[in-house]
């Protein structure tokens, strides 16, 4: 073949060799660059450029798996990060004639040439010309182009006429093509930010872009951002489906999250992040990331989500700097590991009657807590749950209960006492360790493993049975140990069902349990139970109940008793001025059924039986209609009810008759004042009685009463007659009344506004 033809053909294969995938780093393909991605949209995609392989301009480490790149730390000084989605690496590929057409990690062909046949002569080893190339043939061992790349069409071969031989023992660096690839950043690894504390915001991207392709952030990693102190915003991407643990925890100065439209399963809620799950029937919502920079004292799940919110997630409040009062909804099952570590100035946690779990490290070093009482369906204090909680004095531990692990209150120093729950088998390591307050814990004989140094740096005593492994580990331990009895309380006098038992320190109450009761009976314990100073068994003992009914009808009052069958009933203490109470049946006989009794009410003074049918007077203040004339309530006594008048229904009548009494309702009432402005300026009444109880008259009561000419006062008891109480009445007003009374009410009714009372004798 033609020297000249041959150099073109073997440039030619070189070039095309160049731009084909070529092998790279952990056998990764690494191919042409693309065109660059668009920016400046919704869908744009943040990218960066590495040239090591290993690290990009923007300082971001990752690594990569077939297209993929996932960032694995950062070594940069920018304070407000934009994660990358696509990384583009460079690399400078050198060729060489003597292996034109080998890719990196790829064996050299050893087939022929298709169309020249190798001659055993050795290549030459003088030096080429620097004008041509050797006019040796390529030996056996040397590949050549058409070994690795198809033969050149005759078009082809024209077309490369114009490139230039290249030297065959030397690389031609100067013509030496740049690969370039481009890999998708679809994650940040575990702990990749971790106490990076110069950052202060941090956005992702993802989601479509303009060809309809995903694209961005999916997964971050466990621990990614823990303890970046200083970072203050986050911008979650909608592509983003998973948050590992502890992800955002301890970012104190975190006071704002957002997520991008369109991610499917985290939105931001009042502030705080929420992941959304499906389950049977609707979804459910667990807390992730609380905004622990937040200047709110009492934290309360959002409405939104307060029937659906199941889960409290691992490190979600840990660190807040402010926060001091949670209230969980009842629907929450879980609270995660660490989730309200270090938080300082918590004071108070309202657990949900639902919650059945709650992870290790919890509350650790929440310093402030004083009291918890954890509900009925937890079943463990998981390791270093309570560790740290100097102030923790109070723990109500469920009775289900079965573990205490290890650390579970270690340093707790204001603890003095303890009882663990009957049913726990386990107190782990170092369990109650550092509790220097701790003066007493009482252990159940169920209990059966206790861990190294569970009460080391204590000087507490083990409230325990004899020959118990308290007791035992007690002994081998140093300990001082008093002595406890158990209690068992079972539901029936075999003993064949257990309710609950408890140990009990010599001399002191058991507690009995609670029991469901029985609609018409009453329970009680066949034996006592207190100042116990042996095992003592008792069970519950059902008496029937009978009601019995106590009425008072003057008085509108019932109250039902119930009695033990064969036993007394123990009636009201009710009482009545002027009267004494005793009843229509026989109390002294032991009840055998239900009935009902009422009341008898024996006047004080006169002996009367006060008619059962006899109504009461109604309340003080009550207003109360008779004829044309209205009433209120004076008094409401039994003996002497009074009412005073103030004012007429009908004003457009010509006289106006106060009454000695009215019967309202059966209820007879004296009539003893007359209102303060009970008839003012009223322009018809022309004659007025005022009968014998009246007592008292208002001021104004008849002021402006310009016709009022016969004024009879038959009362012989009136004491007071207010100011200007007949002031502008009729200047023919004549004054009727007792002789005895004339002198008396002619200077009272002077006084009351008649410059010169008329008076007459009746």
């Amino acid at each position: 073949m033609n020297k000249k033809l041959w150099a073109v053909m073997l440039a030619a294969a070189v070039i095309i060799k160049s731009v084909v995938p070529v092998s790279f780093m952990d056998n990764e393909m690494v191919t042409a660059a693309t065109k660059k991605p668009s920016t400046g949209t919704a869908t744009a995609q943040p990218e960066d450029i590495s040239t090591d392989g290993r690290t990009t301009a923007g300082g971001y480490t990752y690594r990569v798996s077939g297209k993929e790149a996932v960032i694995t730390g950062y070594n940069g000084t920018a304070v407000d990060l934009t994660i990358p989605t696509k990384i583009i690496y460079q690399k400078t590929v050198a060729t060489s004639p003597s292996s034109p057409t080998r890719a990196s990690g790829t064996k050299p062909s050893t087939s022929k040439p298709a169309t020249t046949k190798p001659t055993t002569t050795k290549p030459s080893t003088t030096k080429p010309s620097s004008t041509k190339p050797s006019s040796t043939k390529p030996s056996a061992t040397t590949p050549t182009t058409a070994s690795t790349a198809s033969s050149p069409s005759p078009s082809a071969i024209r077309s490369m006429a114009s490139v230039k031989a290249v030297r065959a023992t030397k690389p031609n660096t100067a013509s030496a093509p740049t690969v370039t690839v481009e890999y998708q950043v679809t994650s940040i690894d575990n702990e990749a930010f971790n106490g990076q504390l110069s950052i202060k915001s941090v956005t992702m991207a993802g989601g479509i872009d303009s060809n309809g392709k995903s694209f961005g952030i999916q997964k971050i990693g466990d621990k990614a951002f823990f303890a970046c102190h200083d970072l203050e915003k986050l911008t979650i991407a909608a592509s983003t489906t998973s948050i590992g643990s502890h992800a955002f925890t301890d970012c104190v100065a975190l006071n704002s999250i957002s997520v991008a439209d369109g991610n499917p399963k985290y939105k931001v809620i009042e502030g705080s992040l929420y992941s959304y799950s499906t389950g049977s029937g609707t979804g459910h919502y667990t807390l992730e990331q609380y905004l622990l920079a937040s200047t709110e004292k009492t934290y309360k799940m959002p409405d939104l989500i307060t029937e659906t919110l199941t889960g409290i997630g691992e490190g979600a409040f840990w660190g807040s700097v402010n926060l001091e009062t949670v209230t969980l909804p009842p629907t929450v099952k879980t609270i995660g590991e660490g989730a309200f570590e270090e938080c300082r100035k918590l004071t108070t946690v309202e657990f949900p009657e639902g919650l059945t779990s709650i992870g290790a490290e919890a509350f650790k070093g929440a310093v402030a807590l004083s009291e918890i009482t954890l509900p009925p369906n937890v079943t463990a204090i998981n390791s270093r749950t309570f560790q740290g909680c100097e102030s923790l004095k109070t723990v109500n531990m469920p009775d289900k209960l079965s573990a205490i692990n290890s650390y579970a209150f270690q340093g707790c120093k204001s603890m003095e006492e303890f009882v663990v729950p009957q049913g726990v088998t386990v107190i782990g390591d170092q369990a109650f360790a550092q509790c220097e307050s701790l003066r007493e814990i009482t252990i159940p004989t169920r209990t059966t493993s206790i861990g190294n140094g569970a009460f080391r740096g204590t000087t507490v005593t083990l409230m325990c049975h004899s020959g118990s492994q308290a007791a035992i580990y007690a002994a081998n331990n140093g300990l001082s140990v008093e002595r406890t009895y158990t209690v068992s309380f079972y539901s029936n006098a075999l003993y064949s069902t257990l309710i609950s038992s408890q140990d009990v320190v010599e001399g002191r109450d058991a507690v009995p349990p609670e029991v469901a009761e029985r609609e018409g009976y009453r329970m009680r314990w066949s034996g006592e139970y207190t100042s116990v100073k042996q095992d003592i068994r008792v069970y519950t003992v059902w008496d029937k109940l009978y009601d019995v009914k106590f009425v008072d009808v003057f008085n509108g009052k019932t109250e039902t008793v119930q009695v033990v069958k064969d036993e007394f009933p123990v009636p009201p203490s009710w009482e009545m001025d002027g009267y004494t109470l005793s009843w229509d049946q026989d109390l002294s006989v032991g009840v055998d059924r239900n009935f009902t009794v009422h009341a008898v009410w024996q006047n004080n003074t006169t002996g009367e039986i006060l008619d059962p049918d006899a109504v009461r007077p109604q309340k003080k203040g009550t207003s109360l209609k008779k004829g044309n004339n209205q009433y209120k309530v004076t008094s409401a006594n039994i003996k002497n009810p009074t009412v005073k008048f103030t004012g007429l229904s009908k004003a457009e009548v010509k006289k106006a008759d106060i009454p000695a009494a009215i019967t309202v309702k059966g209820v007879k009432y004296k009539v003893t004042e007359i209102a303060s402005g009970a008839a003012k300026d009223n322009k018809n009444i022309t004659k007025l009685i005022v009968n014998k109880n009246v007592t008292k008259i208002g001021s104004n009561a008849f002021y402006g009463c310009t016709k009022l000419k016969n004024i009879r006062l038959k009362s012989k008891s009136i004491t007071k007659i207010g100011g200007k109480a007949f002031k502008s009445v009729s200047p023919k007003a004549v004054c009727y009344t007792y002789y005895s009374r004339q002198s008396r009410y002619k200077s009272m009714l002077k006084k009351a506004g008649i410059k010169k009372p008329n008076m007459k004798r009746l």
